[in-house]
């Protein structure tokens, strides 16, 4: 099976390494030659979630009838990005992760702990057995992975998840390690979590986890070395994923009633440390 992937960041290239190993591997990245991924069976996507339209629109007339596109991107808008880019009808898969990847200057890419990837076909649209295929491919090539219906729940998990971690990390320039090692961290990951579970409980979303706070000490610990990508994000100058993350929970919990103050406040503080 050959699989394709879209983005040659710090993820892209964690996942490209893991599945080369056992199945052909193609990977675009900005700028490539749409064809080399005409033979894919399965696209994931690892670009910024601001990129996915432009990163995904070349293949709209490559990618073979039946192809699957599976999503390994933050937040919670990957579906109406990728229908946009392709146009209706594809076979979408959902791929949430906890992997974690660091780029050095060097250009080599670390593996900041390990983590789960979780694969779902998203609400309405057809099945599809690739999802199977896919983490079964996942754990061939040493990826921990599993399989979920309905995934939007696990969606939902990571972006609480990423709600905690990635602007306390990314503000202090520090690794994961910070939300654990450092109580004024930790109390604020714990603020965003809640605020995030709440938003998630009055859209009528089931987290798998009982604690979300706890769930996030538990990701800081098994990715304690990693920098987050908003901190390798803000280290080289490059747009965030604030908005997607952040500003997603703070723009649903204003339609849902829910008050976000502490999404808010770093939302504000992210757009302001990227200058924007």
């Amino acid at each position: 099976m050959t699989i394709g992937i879209v983005g040659a960041g710090a993820l892209g290239t964690l996942f490209a390494d893991a599945l080369g190993k056992v199945a052909r591997v193609e990977t675009l990245r900005r700028g490539g030659d749409p064809t080399r991924l005409s033979a894919a069976r399965i696209v994931l996507v690892a670009v910024k979630t601001y990129d996915t339209v432009a990163a995904l629109r070349p293949l709209r007339d490559v990618l073979a009838t039946g192809a699957a596109i599976a999503s390994l991107q933050n937040g919670l808008l990957q579906v109406g990005h990728i229908e946009t880019a392709l146009g209706p009808g594809r076979t979408i898969l959902l791929a949430p992760t906890t992997e974690g990847a660091t780029r050095h200057a060097d250009g080599t890419v670390r593996r900041g702990g390990f983590g789960l990837t979780t694969v779902g076909t998203p609400a309405g649209s057809a099945g599809t057995d690739l999802g199977d295929a896919l983490a079964d491919l996942f754990r061939a090539a040493g990826l921990a992975a599993a399989v979920a219906d309905p995934i939007e729940p696990h969606l939902w998990a990571k972006l609480v998840v990423n709600a905690a971690i990635n602007p306390v990390t990314a503000l202090a320039g520090r690794t994961n390690a910070h939300v654990l090692d450092h109580a004024p961290a930790s109390v604020r990951a714990a603020l965003l979590a809640r605020e995030a579970a709440a938003v998630a409980a009055a859209a009528g979303v089931a987290l798998p986890y009982a604690d979300p706070v706890e769930r996030v000490l538990d990701v800081a610990r098994a990715t304690a070395s990693n920098r987050s990508s908003m901190l390798q994000d803000l280290d080289r100058g490059r747009p965030t994923e604030i908005e997607a993350i952040n500003g997603e929970i703070v723009r649903l919990g204003r339609s849902l009633g829910v008050p976000t103050p502490e999404n808010e406040r770093a939302l504000d503080e992210v757009r302001r440390a990227a200058g924007a």
